[in-house]
């Protein structure tokens, strides 16, 4: 890039364009790895309980029910907020290397942010870092529900590589579905970059979808916890 095209380029100084869930290809990156980031923090904590019996001792004192709320509760809690802070340093870190020049509709049209593929694209424009701290709830909110599937995995596998993986694999599988358009869901993984790759739904289906799958996480963990509580 020549001198003149550099000064004349505001997003090469805009740190609203720089964060990774900015970034075309890193966002995707980083989105992909969430399903493994959220394996690695207390999710495997439900593994570990079954395969070493601890989770008798936990039912005695807790009940089934409110095993699966502890266990489910701390570990979306614990996911979220790992996820969020480290959003938020790679956030703190480029505003520390660039200026906080703002996006300016005009001089920015050539990046292509459209309401069909950024939520609250107006944002972009009048409220960026409002924007911003969107994509990372946004992000938190995903890697929570993956940490939740972890853990409910964690008491049907007994394969300790098979829990760490289980997410990773569910949102891979979702993710190409939703890509080649296979299926009318959508996929967790696809809507976190602020410039989706897909047409994007509602963010109502969104949330309704999420919710469903919450239910059914927690279904399921009822579902596993019963299991191990008869052996």
């Amino acid at each position: 890039m020549q001198i003149g095209e550099f000064q004349n380029s505001p997003e090469a100084f805009c740190p609203y364009y720089k964060w990774i869930m900015a970034d075309t290809f890193w966002s995707l990156i980083f989105s992909l790895m969430i399903p493994f980031m959220a394996a690695l923090g207390n999710s495997q904590m439900t593994y570990d309980d079954a395969n070493s019996g601890f989770i008798m001792h936990v039912l005695q004192k807790k009940g089934k029910i409110g095993y699966v709320l502890g266990s489910l509760t701390s570990v979306y809690a614990v996911t979220f907020i790992e996820t969020v802070l480290v959003l938020a340093a790679d956030v703190m870190f480029v505003f520390l290397l660039l200026p906080n020049v703002l996006p300016d509709q005009v001089l920015n049209s050539g990046e292509g942010y459209s309401r069909l593929f950024t939520y609250h694209v107006e944002w972009m424009y009048s409220k960026p870092f409002k924007l911003i701290l969107f994509y990372i709830v946004l992000s938190g909110c995903a890697a929570g529900l993956f940490g939740m599937l972890t853990a409910v995995c964690g008491l049907y596998f007994s394969n300790r590589f098979m829990v760490m993986f289980s997410g990773f694999i569910i949102g891979l599988i979702f993710f190409v579905l939703a890509n080649q358009q296979i299926v009318n869901l959508p996929s967790f993984l696809l809507v976190l970059p602020v410039m989706s790759q897909m047409y994007l739904p509602s963010l109502g289906c969104l949330a309704a979808f999420y919710l469903v799958c919450v239910a059914l996480l927690f279904v399921f963990q009822i579902v596993g916890v019963r299991k191990h509580a008869s052996i």
